[in-house]
């Protein structure tokens, strides 16, 4: 061995000059940096997840209100409700009388079960119309009357229960009135009857309402 040869001290490896030396220890010595994982705050994991939580919620919500624009709906007005709205609450009642003979006002009108109920809404077959809405308005037996037919499930229509809707002869607290029935407006403790075919002799001028 050449005075000048050169041994690796690492890893006993010789060479002919320090130079050659060096390049080898540089090359296959040389410690690598350790890779430093980046450290995450806690506070910018906070952040992270409340701003996740609230783009979640905003999803949510507008899936909720998407849903709930195809299944609750308005007709001529009236909307349906999850709840009852209390604000503006009246009641009227209804009489039918098709051929001299009453018909049964169906209950549930306006109601849609574990969804919905519609400012014009029965409770059951006494013919008491509930008017209950979250602001004061004026409401006409016409858009009752619609309600009525856009409810599932209730039977009769008015239509099949009025001889095709034509001809219908409208009271009010016993008093005849000129005017189509859709345009009668729903004041509390009305009375209002409406006549198909047949004129009975007595028309019924008021109703006992029993405290509502």
């Amino acid at each position: 061995m050449a005075d000048t040869e050169k041994k690796c001290d690492i890893c006993g490896s010789k060479f002919d000059s320090s130079d050659n030396l060096d390049l080898h220890k540089k090359e296959s010595h040389q410690e690598k940096a350790p890779k430093i994982k980046p450290q995450v705050s806690k506070s910018s994991r906070y952040k992270a997840t409340a701003v996740a939580a609230v783009i979640a919620v905003v999803i949510i919500t507008i899936v909720y209100f998407s849903d709930g624009a195809t299944t609750v709906g308005t007709v001529q007005g009236v909307q349906c409700d999850p709840v009852e709205a209390m604000y503006f609450h009246v009641h009227a009642h209804l009489d039918l009388i098709v051929d001299s003979k009453s018909v049964t006002i169906p209950a549930g009108i306006g109601i849609k079960p574990n969804e919905c109920l519609y400012w014009l809404h029965t409770h059951n077959t006494s013919g008491v119309i509930h008017i209950e809405s979250p602001k004061q308005d004026t409401f006409t037996l016409g858009q009752f009357i619609q309600v009525w037919d856009n409810t599932p499930g209730i039977s009769p229509k008015f239509e099949d229960a009025t001889h095709g809707d034509v001809g219908i002869r409208v009271f009010v607290n016993g008093t005849e009135v000129k005017a189509s029935y859709e345009t009668i407006i729903l004041s509390a403790h009305d009375e209002i009857v409406l006549v198909s075919g047949d004129v009975p002799s007595s028309i019924p001028s008021s109703y006992e309402f029993n405290g509502l």
